[in-house]
């Protein structure tokens, strides 16, 4: 893709990717190296530790000899990934967090002013979707930046983007962000608008004169907001792909996804209470369970997460330890 993007909110200055050293982390590592590259931002490494500050099996210099045991095993094996990924070159910074991981990591994005998590994920089999994917969905719903879940088969830079839009404001983001991303990879783009039945607006059924085919309008009437979305893309639409479905949204996906060989999803959530939060974010996590290929969820401007921006001086059961 060659025609240059003019939004600037796309450009990932700072880059947190969360790491547990499994081989899942070790994909969207490689992930995040490269989009840092592409972005020329900071990457940040974290690493998220157990809390022994209240344990009950050890006493106080127990508990700090083995919190900083597992701190300084961190910080080896952090330095250890980044020199494996050839990343010595980039301005990586690194960090160990104590406490709960998806609470952690999210606090982190926060305190770091990070605009993209990166974190890895298989999520096939049942066990690794209750382990593995319920923190991926925590981090969806809560994190207050973009979240790129990477899927260990999908590790190189994406060649086949597609992102969904319902022509919200979040949805007009999250096709900027996967544009972006397209451009730095040189993917293919694919814009997907699905019609769901269920879910027609009503100013559109009222305007349909009697006699006349419901579908045909609907579709018109779709074709015509497509039209109007890609133009304030602002971007050469030669380059992009237009699908126009009709069905439920995260079968839709999934279906269009794999027809076009896709390596990365974009859509926007809302993760926030009420009924449209609540439906924009189930389709979020559907196409997590269901697709094979990485996801990138994108937050509406101003949102906030639910978890407290709470520095390591404020809480000793809940810290960073840098």
């Amino acid at each position: 893709m060659n025609q240059q993007m003019t939004n600037k909110q796309t450009i990932y200055d700072r880059i947190l990717v969360a790491t547990d050293f499994s081989p899942y982390a070790a994909m969207a590592m490689k992930q995040a190296v490269w989009l840092a590259r592409q972005s020329g931002g900071q990457l940040i490494l974290a690493h998220t530790i157990p809390d022994f500050s209240r344990s009950a099996y050890w006493g106080p210099h127990e508990r700090e000899a083995n919190q900083r045991t597992l701190q300084e095993r961190s910080d080896t094996a952090m330095r250890h990934a980044i020199v494996d990924l050839n990343a010595v070159d980039l301005d990586v910074k690194l960090v160990t967090l104590v406490g709960e991981p998806f609470v952690e990591i999210t606090r982190a994005v926060q305190e770091e002013g990070c605009s993209l998590l990166i974190a890895g994920t298989r999520g096939h089999a049942k066990w690794e979707q209750f382990f593995v994917g319920s923190t991926a969905k925590r981090l969806m719903r809560k994190c207050s930046s973009s979240v790129w879940i990477v899927k260990a088969e999908h590790v190189d830079p994406p060649k086949v983007v597609l992102a969904a839009t319902d022509f919200s404001d979040v949805s007009l983001k999250a096709v900027k962000e996967g544009l972006n991303i397209a451009q730095q990879a040189g993917a293919e783009f694919h814009l997907l608008h699905i019609v769901d039945s269920q879910d027609v607006p009503e100013d559109v059924i009222s305007q349909i004169p009697a006699g006349s085919s419901v579908r045909q309008k609907i579709d018109e009437e779709a074709a015509r907001r497509l039209d109007e979305f890609l133009e304030s893309l602002a971007v050469d639409r030669t380059q992009i792909r237009i699908h126009l479905s009709w069905g439920t949204p995260w079968q839709e996906i999934q279906r269009i996804s794999r027809h076009q060989q896709a390596d990365l999803i974009t859509i926007g959530t809302v993760g926030r209470s009420g009924i449209k939060g609540l439906l924009l974010g189930n389709t979020a996590e559907k196409v997590l369970d269901t697709c094979d290929c990485s996801i990138l969820t994108v937050k509406p401007d101003g949102f906030v997460s639910p978890i407290a921006n709470i520095s390591h001086g404020s809480d000793p059961a809940s810290h960073r330890v840098e």
